[in-house]
């Protein structure tokens, strides 16, 4: 899970030349060139005046550099100045935490960034508000080749022990517990690996897909076997919560994400909409998606703005919709505002053949599987990264041969909270049946708590 250790740059952080009071057109040319790349620099209080033509001219500053390694940059400052260190974004890390420019004027440290294509900011802060001001760095990390992900736990091993077929689909926490679908019910895996059934009663479960836990504990379950949503109480009472839309009955439910206002919402890709469902009220309510030009919902998470985004997938193949060509890359991610159910915006379009689970971090990023084709053969099943304000996807995280990603869920507690886990998809002919399971890649930012 661990990161590869790779080789340490001495970092020498680029010279901020804007020194207010110079009065010398030198130096404010020097400042707008820093100031015209796109690394976010602070406008703090830079101090008393310098004389600029002790410092070099600027170098541009970089915009980017590779995710997991030491970001290339050079600054240059006034010897003896003593500055504090810190990571604000992306999950980096920077030693030392104080540094003293030296007599060359160089500060020198090791800033790395995080694993993620994400933004990195670092804060450079006076001692003792000295002079210079406070600064703000950001670069975006770059992956040239996508990591490939851990297994976790043996939950294949303990399937097979028991002679259970089928697949696993999806995974949330409860509290900290880690729960995994699989047919006929559910597992919980310990932080360790270690594999066990959770016992419940009450209503017999099919095939387990999408699931998600309430703030007070109560697990709403997709039974896609049977289409219909579950409801499991913590005593782990299995009861029937939903069987249609409010009018109609669900045609393939899927996923489940719970808003901050308690309600449900379930996503059914075949029949193109997402139903929302209130379990105070018993009101629903639908959310159609136009199924040839956008696919249909599948994966969904609830964004720090409150939203629900939404992963979509071609319905050509696995809801026999004939009109729909299977092989057209229609997947993409939609934003849906809550507050009023009826406002979709696009996030990310046409990124693949099917969208599947969502995840954010606490930093606004969100993480989406995407798979994609060349023909009927599976292309590759990857986590795709938007950073936080963007409607850029970066692959981040890329399944082995023969596998493929389902769902995704931040770690809680002793499993981790910068720890991204995958519930891993078993389908033949696409997938070995030893595919599915779990597994994990360090991110190095938590992940955004699911409910508030």
């Amino acid at each position: 899970m661990s990161a590869p250790k790779l080789p340490i740059l001495a970092l020498a952080l680029l010279p901020l030349l804007a020194l207010p009071g110079c009065g010398d057109d030198s130096a404010a040319s020097a400042t707008d060139a820093a100031h015209d790349h796109d690394a976010a620099v602070g406008d703090g209080d830079l101090g008393p005046a310098t004389d600029a033509a002790e410092l070099p001219d600027a170098e541009p500053l970089p915009t980017e550099a590779p995710a997991g390694q030491a970001a290339p940059l050079n600054l240059q400052e006034i010897p003896g100045l003593s500055f504090r260190l810190s990571v604000l974004k992306g999950g980096g890390t920077v030693t030392p935490a104080e540094v003293t420019v030296g007599g060359d004027g160089q500060l020198n440290f090791d800033w790395i960034l995080g694993p993620a294509p994400v933004d990195n900011t670092l804060r450079i802060e006076p001692v003792d508000g000295g002079v210079g001001g406070i600064r703000e760095i950001t670069l975006r990390g770059t992956v040239a080749e996508p990591a490939e992900p851990e297994r976790f736990g043996d939950v294949h091993g303990w399937l097979t022990e028991a002679g259970r077929e089928g697949s696993t689909e999806d995974l949330t926490f409860r509290g900290e517990a880690l729960l995994v679908g699989i047919t006929g019910g559910l597992l919980t895996v310990s932080p360790e690996g270690t594999v066990n059934e959770v016992a419940l009663t009450g209503e017999p479960i099919d095939h387990t897909l999408g699931f998600a836990a309430a703030a007070n504990g109560v697990l709403w379950v997709v039974d896609n076997g049977a289409n219909k949503v579950l409801r499991i109480g913590l005593d782990n009472v299995v009861e029937v919560a939903m069987t249609t839309n409010g009018t109609t009955p669900l045609q393939g439910p899927n996923y489940i994400a719970i808003g901050h206002d308690g309600r449900i919402y379930l996503s059914d890709p075949c029949a193109g909409e997402i139903v929302r469902f209130d379990p105070v009220t018993e009101e629903y309510a639908t959310h159609a998606f136009d199924l040839p030009t956008e696919g249909g919902p599948n994966g969904m998470a609830v964004g720090p703005d409150g939203a629900l985004y939404v992963a979509t997938e071609n319905t050509g193949l696995l809801c026999s919709h004939a009109s729909i060509t299977p092989t057209d890359e229609i997947a993409g991610v939609f934003r849906l505002d809550l507050t009023d159910f009826t406002t979709r915006t696009p996030v990310a379009e046409h990124i693949g053949l099917f969208g599947d689970g969502l995840a954010f971090d606490a930093e606004g990023n969100l993480y989406v599987v995407v798979d994609t084709a060349e023909g009927l053969r599976l292309n590759a099943s990857e986590i795709r990264v938007i950073p936080a304000g963007t409607q850029e996807n970066h692959p981040f995280v890329r399944a082995a041969t023969r596998q493929l990603i389902a769902n995704v869920a931040f770690g809680q507690g002793a499993y981790g909270p910068t720890t991204l886990y995958m519930a891993m998809l078993h389908i033949s002919p696409f997938t070995d049946l030893a595919a599915r399971g779990l597994t994990r890649v360090q991110v190095g930012i938590p992940g955004l708590p699911l409910l508030p």
